[in-house]
């Protein structure tokens, strides 16, 4: 009985969480995809960052302010796919920029701007050019601001190189699959936009018919 109680309460937290976070825009998809893989790993980051530095890696823990950020993210694209994509955006640049100014520029955190240049690039639609131009402003400005407000480097030179190295992989990893999933809704959108372009043309075809 318990078990029985327990499968239908999950059951009905998926139900609300897909009735809360539903959209048929696409790009909005696509977003809600990279927002839930950043926030389910940005726990584990911090740790990372201490295994690789020490102690003075905590400055990272930082990040889990942000973890909330990207969890809405769904949620909010729900009411607005725009203010989605741009709370996706600007979350990611928040985070970058926070642990830029704990941990040092030397620290390359400052890579992970790329990862928010390609959600602007990728998820944003051409009649959205405000949304976008903001969407790229932001990890701009925050790259400046980091530069001028960043402290020392909190990890030593020789620990430097595997903090890169690490910060390398994870990169990889969020730019794939930013370009994935930016690739899956395009593809999503190209049948339909083949049949249009199709009735279109049947349309514009003059009438054709046996005269015999």
């Amino acid at each position: 009985m318990v078990d029985i109680v327990e499968t239908a309460n999950a059951s009905g937290l998926v139900q609300v969480w897909r009735n809360r976070t539903a959209t048929d825009n696409v790009w909005q998809q696509a977003a809600n995809g990279v927002a839930l893989l950043v926030g389910s790993s940005q726990p584990f980051y911090p740790l990372g960052i201490v295994w690789i530095v020490g102690e003075p890696g905590w400055a990272s823990s930082v990040a889990w302010a942000t973890t909330p950020l990207f969890l809405a993210v769904p949620f909010v694209g729900h009411v607005s796919a725009v203010l989605g994509r741009l709370l996706l955006t600007f979350a990611g640049t928040l985070v970058t920029l926070l642990v830029v100014l704990r941990l040092g520029p030397g620290c390359w955190v400052e890579a992970y701007y790329i990862p928010v240049l390609l959600v602007a690039a990728l998820l944003f639609r051409a009649r959205e050019e405000g949304p976008r131009r903001l969407a790229f402003a932001l990890p701009i400005a925050a790259f400046v601001i980091g530069r001028l407000g960043a402290g020392p480097d909190v990890a030593e030179a020789g620990r430097l190189w595997l903090l890169h190295l690490g910060g390398a992989l994870g990169l990889s990893i969020y730019v794939l699959f930013v370009y994935r999933q930016a690739r899956s809704a395009s593809a999503t959108l190209q049948p339909s936009s083949d049949s249009a372009k199709q009735m279109d043309r049947n349309s514009s075809e003059p009438f054709r018919g046996d005269h015999g």
